[in-house]
């Protein structure tokens, strides 16, 4: 990558962005259907270890450390293999044995209930969230649809950035996100329902001009309120970014953040109306 430290932020965003789409595109579109679990552990396993360097600001104590990290594996493995079925047996399965660890050692010990439940609460919004990536991906026409959130989202993130920055003036939400505005949610929104009605359109010849735009808005709002959600996290853990990978993004987290929520409302979409078989 080229020296991140020589480049103005705007254009690091887009290198680094360009760089990281590129092969992530071309797994999904050509990659057997392998390399999806790889990618989507790849980015689980990141995620997940940056999650909890924000929760465990001292590190996860030493006896969950590796069930935590087995679970990163598990979890996107399960839905591999045994669909949404398979995960969810797969978080039951993490939750046990977390509680049968602390069974087994510290039963009395107040404080691994605390460590228990922010560990659920990583397995939760990283592994099982991007997990429905992968349900998606066994649907008819899922490799698209994957694509699809990517386009909604990243013309999102873009327009919603370039809008706040030329003519953002009301804020957001401050409390969360000092940076954010109504005018750059407005365009990021837009952005977001434009791009994806037209993928759609070009790639998704059987749904409809009506439905690709309600799929488009619901992805776009659901995205937004997930890259909130992370701005959360990170205020309530005292941290900007959630790590340093990606140079102009800040963390893996930093760009999941608003996949993680659309990946799962968009397969109860496909559910609803029956896309998915």
């Amino acid at each position: 990558m080229p020296d991140a430290q020589k480049m103005s932020p705007l254009v690091q965003r887009w290198v680094t962005g360009v760089l990281v789409a590129l092969p992530v595109l071309a797994f999904i579109a050509f990659g057997p259907p392998w390399s999806w679990w790889f990618l989507v552990t790849l980015f689980a396993t990141f995620g997940l270890r940056e999650m909890h360097g924000l929760l465990f600001p001292e590190g996860v104590p030493a006896k969950y450390k590796y069930l935590s990290t087995l679970v990163g594996l598990l979890l996107p493995l399960a839905a591999s293999l045994a669909g949404g079925t398979g995960l969810n047996v797969a978080l039951a399965l993490a939750l046990f044995s977390a509680l049968f660890l602390m069974l087994a050692t510290s039963p009395l010990r107040s404080e691994d209930i605390a460590c228990i439940s922010l560990l659920c609460l990583g397995w939760l919004y990283v592994p099982y969230l991007l997990s429905f990536a992968l349900l998606i991906g066994t649907a008819p026409a899922g490799r698209i649809w994957i694509v699809f959130v990517l386009v909604v989202i990243i013309a999102g993130d873009s327009g919603a950035y370039h809008t706040g920055l030329h003519c953002g003036r009301r804020k957001l939400y401050e409390l969360v996100s000092p940076k954010k505005t109504i005018e750059g949610a407005i365009g990021g929104f837009a952005s977001s329902v434009i791009a994806g009605t037209l993928f759609g359109l070009i790639l998704l010849p059987t749904s409809t001009f009506a439905s690709l735009i309600v799929f488009s808005s619901i992805v776009a709002v659901t995205g937004q309120i997930g890259d909130l959600f992370e701005s959360m996290i990170k205020r309530n853990c005292g941290k900007k970014d959630s790590g340093s990978l990606l140079p102009g993004h800040g963390g893996v987290l930093d760009r999941l953040d608003s996949m993680l929520f659309a990946f799962p409302v968009l397969w109860a979409l496909l559910n609803a109306v029956g896309l998915d078989r």
